[in-house]
């Protein structure tokens, strides 16, 4: 049962859970002074706290805190028990989650040994209690140390190039790879109680485990079968108790017979004229929330809920006339996936607050994405995380945590894996939002195309017996699991099924496309190199320069300073963003500029990725960019920074994966004009189309009535190079819109060609206050990228980010933009930056205009 369902239940059980949250503290080990803890915590966290470290995420602090993983950890608590809760019939210690290898102590006698970090341990302990005070005691050893005395034993330098210690150990060690170093995050291998801890108290019998079936659904109705697993302490009658939270829905009730250990009771329930769930942006994303009560003579035993969406999903994915088909069914309707790849939070978890997994699915529904990618580097996250998928119609694509290297395959290695595997899938499976299982990241991959036996001097039957080790543990073991306990969910073994070096391997299942970045071709390549399911691809940016403040000095914030090197963990990165910046804009006239600039360049050539995605549906039926997050306030592809920041890339894909969308590529000096919709209506709307220079002077229009069908994408236009006038492209764009009843559906603007920032108009904009929460932008003339910007009034240091940014203006036009989340933001912080402002000596400033003058002079 998860916290939140226990939560619910607790008043109406006699189970009882015992937190064990306060009292904690540690040491390292070998010292004798104790210090208070945190528990859900890490050692990093902890000696943060008590001011033994500097903020680890500031400045180059990354390259002085590396001692913490070389060392041994201890964690103490006291607590108190009562006689009256001894008497249970069961009293057991949960440990949520022990990072990683730890003995624990109860009242000086050895009670487990963790080597997990992502299982839960469960131990009975009421043997060793004794009323009163009793006394926890945990050590962790150094996480890294057991990897490194393997490593110097079997003489095997294993190829996870991503993990920055010397010998690679991270492979031997089940936690989060992304601890150990990726390019993206600082290498911090943390050490300590993660998860919570509680004493759970058993009286008769408790409700081990609650899952279901949808075993027949249809628009009259829904049957579905309930398993309960009931742990007995003792032999007794009992009943269960089946309820739904709808009205209506009638109480089920089912006799057992209570008997020591453990034992399955099954129940069925109807649901009449069934609601679905749906994932976000094609209808509700319905939720009935099933109580399940144990109850005897006596009264509640123990009860757990569970919230279901009833829903079909089939991952398609066979060989079709055009190679490999790859795509989802969501109550029978093929979907195209838009979304991310997700990352961890933070490099601590403690961090991860409830209000930042809440605000993180709000930013990522309100941005029309209906998938994540739960990355294998990270962590199966909390229950509240796909608590909240489910909630928002956000799909899960849940990997395995494997990822970039080949992995050990002893026995004792494949038995850990193998708990860690049936734990998660026992967790996740009955959330709506689980989509699929993945094995690894990139590994088949990485096999067959990053020269392993090359890099690391393998003989060739060395390599094939860890490439067979490997095919035991994500072709044999894992979907061994998954077919044992989830066997209605889509499994494969490793994500990408192609590799982007090979166009032919473009045809067949899932691809990551990594030619514009690590290839450094050119951002039109996204058009031309097309998967059936796009599942990862992506370009850097730089924070904002108000982000970039938090972590560093002013004199670290210069190009290549040794500081920002710090959090620049791609070794070519700062070189290729230059590069493309230059080409795209010329030169940038200040730092803050360039950081601006790197994330309209972004948001510019994953556009060309969105459309061309989308517009070649069904061919291409997904599109997930890399990646959503930060972990750590870094350079990165990341679309919301570590602050909670929205970048340019993150409102374009809000643009881009509306629910229709216009867009327009370039062919032989014409145009191709395209329609998308995810709707399940037809549209008939009225395309129009223009050219228009930076004054607003419209050379060229066309307006038609077309037809858009229900999840269509299909050529609403061409425009041979013949229909069009002679102009300059170089100051022209061309300004899309889709109307129905005069209401906008969709619009874009495109541009013909690149332009320099040199090239482009002083704009004119002005900006009014309408309300604390609401401006008026407008421009003279053409505006490229307008960012608005602003410090909130109401929580310091939490950004302010408006439900549109970094857009273009066409001359004359004004748009209307508003704080997100209900903010507010200080009217005498308000600023505007455009690209030209970024050729400029001295840039434009943005003319404050009506209200607005007044409202800032009485901030000011």
């Amino acid at each position: 049962m998860t916290a939140s369902a226990a939560a619910a239940a607790a008043h109406i059980a006699l189970r009882r859970r015992i937190p064990i949250a306060d009292g904690w503290v540690f040491r390292r080990a070998g010292d004798t002074a104790w210090m208070p803890a945190s528990v859900p915590g890490s050692n990093f966290s902890d000696l943060l706290r008590n001011g033994v470290i500097e903020d680890p995420f500031a400045r180059d602090a990354e390259l002085r805190l590396q001692w913490i993983e070389n060392e041994d950890w201890e964690y103490s608590c006291a607590f108190e028990i009562s006689g009256e809760d001894l008497a249970a019939d069961s009293v057991a210690l949960v440990f949520e989650g022990l990072d990683t290898y730890c003995s624990v102590a109860l009242n000086g006698m050895p009670l487990l040994r963790a080597e997990n970090m992502f299982c839960v341990h469960r131990a009975e302990c009421r043997a060793l209690l004794r009323p009163g005070r009793n006394e926890l005691a945990l050590r962790f050893k150094s996480p890294v140390a057991p990897g490194a005395e393997r490593r110097a034993r079997e003489g095997v330098l294993y190829p996870a190039e991503n993990d920055k210690t010397a010998d690679h150990a991270s492979v031997y060690v089940r936690k989060a790879p992304y601890h150990f170093g990726w390019d993206w995050g600082p290498k911090y291998v943390t050490s300590g109680v993660w998860r919570p801890v509680w004493l759970d108290l058993v009286r008769k019998a408790r409700i081990a485990e609650l899952r279901h079936e949808i075993v027949d659904l249809s628009p009259e109705r829904a049957e579905l079968a309930f398993t309960v697993e009931i742990e007995g302490q003792a032999d007794g009658q009992a009943w269960l108790e089946l309820t739904c939270d709808r009205p209506g829905m009638p109480i089920v009730r089912h006799p057992v017979a209570l008997e020591p250990g453990m034992r399955s009771h099954r129940i069925a329930a109807t649901i009449d004229d069934p609601r679905l769930w749906w994932p976000n942006g094609l209808g509700e994303a319905c939720l009935y929330a099933f109580t399940v009560r144990l109850v005897d003579k006596d009264g509640p035993i123990d009860a757990t809920v569970q919230r279901i969406g009833l829903r079909t999903i089939e991952v398609v994915n066979h060989p079709d006339a055009h190679g490999e088909c790859f795509y989802l069914k969501v109550n029978g309707r093929p979907v195209f996936m838009k979304g991310a790849n997700y990352i961890p939070q933070d490099s601590f978890q403690e961090a991860v607050t409830p209000e930042r997994h809440r605000q993180l699915f709000r930013d990522t529904a309100d941005a029309n994405m209906n998938m994540l990618r739960v990355w294998g580097g990270g962590v199966y996250e909390c229950d509240l995380f796909y608590d909240l998928a489910d909630e928002h119609g956000i799909l899960i694509w849940q990997d395995f945590m494997f990822s970039c290297t080949l992995y050990p395959s002893d026995e004792a290695f494949l038995q850990l894996v193998e708990e860690e595997a049936m734990q998660a899938v026992r967790r996740l499976r009955h959330h709506a939002c689980l989509a699929l299982w993945c094995g690894n990241n990139e590994i088949s991959l990485g096999v067959a195309h990053w020269e392993w036996p090359e890099k690391f001097d393998y003989s060739a039957e060395q390599f094939a017996a860890m490439v067979a080790g490997n095919a035991r543990l994500f072709d044999e073991l894992l979907p061994d699991v998954v077919a044992r306990l989830d066997p209605d969910r889509f499994y494969f073994p490793s994500s990408p099924i192609g590799h982007w070096n090979d166009p032919a391997d473009d045809m067949r299942g899932d691809g990551h496309y990594w030619g514009v970045w690590h290839g450094e071709l050119p951002f039109a390549t996204y058009g031309e190199r097309l998967s059936r399911f796009m599942s990862e691809y992506g370009f850097q940016s730089y924070p904002l320069l108000d982000s970039v403040k938090r972590f560093t000095a002013s004199e670290d914030r210069t190009l290549g300073s040794s500081v920002l090197s710090v959090h620049q963990k791609h070794g070519r990165g700062d070189a290729i963003i230059g590069r493309f910046v230059r080409e795209a804009f010329g030169e940038p006239t200040s730092f803050e500029h360039f950081c601006y600039l790197s994330q309209v360049l972004q948001a510019d050539g994953l556009r060309v990725a969105f459309e061309a995605h989308r517009r070649n549906m069904p061919m291409c039926m997904g599109s997930l960019y890399w990646q959503l997050n930060d972990c750590w306030p870094a350079v990165s592809w990341s679309g919301i920074d570590y602050y909670g920041q929205w970048k340019a890339l993150h409102y374009q894909a809000a643009r881009s994966f509306a629910p229709v969308l216009v867009c327009a590529e370039a062919r032989d000096g014409g145009f191709r004009i395209h329609g998308v919709s995810d709707l399940t209506e037809d549209l008939a709307v009225e395309l129009v189309a223009e050219l228009v220079d930076f004054d607003g002077v419209v050379l060229w229009r066309t307006a038609r009535e077309v037809r858009l069908g229900a999840n269509e994408a299909r050529e609403l236009l061409l425009v041979p190079a013949d229909d069009l006038p002679a102009l300059d492209r170089a100051t022209t764009v061309l300004a899309l819109r889709l109307t129905r009843q005069g209401e906008a559906l969709a619009s874009n603007i495109v541009h013909p060609e690149a332009v320099h920032a040199s090239a482009l108009p002083e704009p004119g904009i002005e900006i009014e206050i309408l309300n604390p929460d609401v401006v008026r932008v407008s421009a003279r003339r053409f505006a490229r990228a307008v960012h608005i910007a602003a410090a909130p009034l109401d929580t310091p240091g939490s950004p302010i980010n408006f439900d549109d940014n970094f857009f273009d203006l066409l001359a004359g036009e004004a748009r209307v933009v508003r704080v997100r989340d209900g903010r507010r933001f200080d009217p005498a912080t308000l600023r505007v930056t455009s690209v030209s402002d970024t050729h400029a000596t001295v840039p434009a400033r943005a003319a404050l205009v009506g209200p607005a003058r007044r409202a800032a002079a009485a901030e000011g």
